[in-house]
């Protein structure tokens, strides 16, 4: 079946093709270290507060209150992160995206209330969670739900979009906006491979949280930097299965694209194949070590070239579909670099003050500028 593919908007792209996609991969990385920490921090956290061994609920607590009180400002970064990518993917693949959009309108639409209620929740566990008492578990799993629930619809449209022949006879269904991409046989490994990894950075970011602590809270910090690296390390041994599942669950032309058709597939592939196993590697080696500073910065240092890999990897893998399915970006381009000049800063903006952020909560110093001593 040959792919209908929306004809192109008759208005010209504001910036050359390869600086927009550039800015897509630099905007969905940042998207996804800070998306990560919200989801797979959520579930993680979650893991330790229904935990109910006595022997470490003192270090545990404090781990489980330091993250409540950053879930806020993780959930602002992903979403001032996540505005960016979405804007660009809609000038590079709007006709795909718009069209499976528009498929399960209902169900995208519904992003947004899932989003503003797991937000609502955060901030009710970061500033009400010691009143709620036994509460604040339900409250905890309710945004986790959510948080993965918005995981599941995206991760429904993004896949729907790289099926463009699958357009017409879903509309064909009778236009409900209900439709989800459940049948497609990348959906489950694509949406279980973002959990895994998502737990996977977020215990990274909770080993490094530990490693900023290690000298104030001694006793906190060595049980996070030790439960934390463990989870890394099982989170990762998993997703290498769950990622085999995706790459053998591709159309046989794509698979056969990336593992031999496309040097530069096939050679992002691989690299993802080897840095996937060095950073299990490296967690199952940081168990053992006796420095665990090092070994935690060991950790972070094959974690960011392994997720650059990845986001440029996925992006392969869209274009190789598309390109299938007859999708060209259109030849018309007027330079717009004012407001190119303006984004540029009011990213640096964001990158510094988030940063900044960050690390007023990990090191426990509030806006006065006084150390906290809770």
């Amino acid at each position: 079946m040959t792919p209908v593919i929306p004809l192109a908007d008759p208005l010209p792209q504001p910036a050359p093709a390869w600086l927009l996609w550039a800015l897509l991969q630099l905007t969905f990385f940042l998207h996804l270290l800070a998306m990560n920490v919200v989801l797979g921090g959520s579930i993680l956290a979650l893991h330790w507060r229904l935990s109910r061994r006595t022997d470490s609920a003192t270090p545990r607590a404090e781990v489980v209150a330091a993250f409540a009180r950053a879930l806020p400002v993780a959930v602002a970064a992903a979403v001032t992160f996540g505005v960016a990518p979405l804007l660009f993917v809609q000038v590079l693949y709007g006709r795909v995206f718009f069209t499976s959009s528009i498929l399960m309108a209902w169900w995208w639409l519904a992003v947004v209330p899932l989003v503003i209620l797991a937000y609502s929740g955060a901030y009710l566990l970061a500033f009400r969670g010691e009143s709620l008492g036994p509460r604040a578990r339900h409250v905890a799993v309710g945004i986790t739900v959510l948080f993965a629930a918005v995981a599941f619809l995206y991760t429904s449209n993004v896949t729907r979009s790289l099926r463009p022949e699958t357009f017409v006879d879903v509309s064909r269904q009778g236009g409900t906006g209900l439709v989800l991409n459940l049948g497609d046989p990348t959906f489950w490994p694509r949406y279980l491979h973002m959990l895994f990894g998502a737990v996977a950075v977020a215990s990274l970011a909770a080993a490094l949280f530990g490693l900023i602590r290690r000298r104030r809270q001694p006793e906190m910090a060595s049980w996070v930097m030790r439960k934390a690296t463990l989870m890394f390390g099982v989170a990762t041994a998993v997703n290498i299965f769950v990622g085999m599942w995706f790459l053998l669950a591709q159309p046989k032309e794509i698979l056969i694209r990336l593992v031999g058709g496309d040097t530069w597939a096939m050679t992002l592939l691989a690299l993802g194949i080897l840095f996937g196993i060095a950073t299990g590697g490296f967690a199952l080696l940081a168990l053992g070590a006796k420095n665990a500073v090092r070994a935690t910065w060991a950790q972070v240092a094959i974690l960011l070239p392994t997720l650059i890999v990845m986001v440029l990897l996925r992006d392969q893998l869209r274009q190789l579909v598309l390109k299938g399915a007859g999708f060209e970006h259109p030849g018309w381009v007027d330079p717009q670099w004012g407001p190119l000049a303006i984004f540029a800063l009011l990213l640096v903006g964001a990158i510094a003050t988030i940063a900044w952020m960050a690390r007023a909560l990990a090191r426990g110093v509030p806006a006065g500028g006084a150390v906290s001593r809770h």
